[in-house]
């Protein structure tokens, strides 16, 4: 089936746009807003980022599985997809080398150049993501929130364009 619709969807351009509206607050708080209210939003902006990966991811795979399957091959590949598994480096290589291997080294081969640069920063943010959400103490300010963000923006990215259903 060809893929008809504008790529990335619309729902991805809403959950990136969400998302950078959001880095703005943390990027530029207002005078005389207090240093807890920042903290607060930077951990909210580490655990938005790590849920928008794992949206794009899902969004990228069932896009890319409805252009080139059957609808049945569609829905049962979609069905492996979505169940909630953090997006750490080996889970983001198993998914696209269900697809192809040649994606799965070369996922491997970007998050791992300069000094596996990527792959540090996408275990980092699923690790502070997990930390948030159990409520234990994450140390991480906006500084690095944000850097975590721009890291996170191109590994999403990635999966955009390889799996571009269009």
């Amino acid at each position: 089936m060809a893929w008809n619709g504008a790529w990335p969807s619309l729902r991805l351009v809403n959950l990136r746009s969400a998302l950078l509206d959001l880095a703005i607050l943390v990027r530029n708080p207002p005078n005389g807003q207090a240093d807890g209210v920042t903290s607060a939003l930077s951990r909210f902006l580490v655990v938005r980022t790590c849920g928008y990966l794992e949206q794009t991811i899902d969004d990228c795979c069932r896009a890319y599985l409805a252009s080139t399957s059957s609808p049945k091959a569609a829905a049962f590949g979609s069905s492996w997809l979505g169940h909630g598994a953090s997006p750490n480096p080996g889970k983001l290589e198993e998914v696209v080398g269900r697809f192809d291997v040649a994606w799965k080294d070369e996922l491997h081969d970007f998050l791992t150049e300069d000094d596996e640069f990527l792959k540090r920063e996408l275990s980092f943010l699923v690790d502070r993501r997990i930390k948030i959400a159990h409520g234990l103490n994450e140390n991480l300010g906006a500084v690095k929130a944000l850097g975590l963000l721009d890291s996170t923006l191109v590994i999403a990215d990635w999966f955009i364009e390889t799996l571009d259903p269009s």
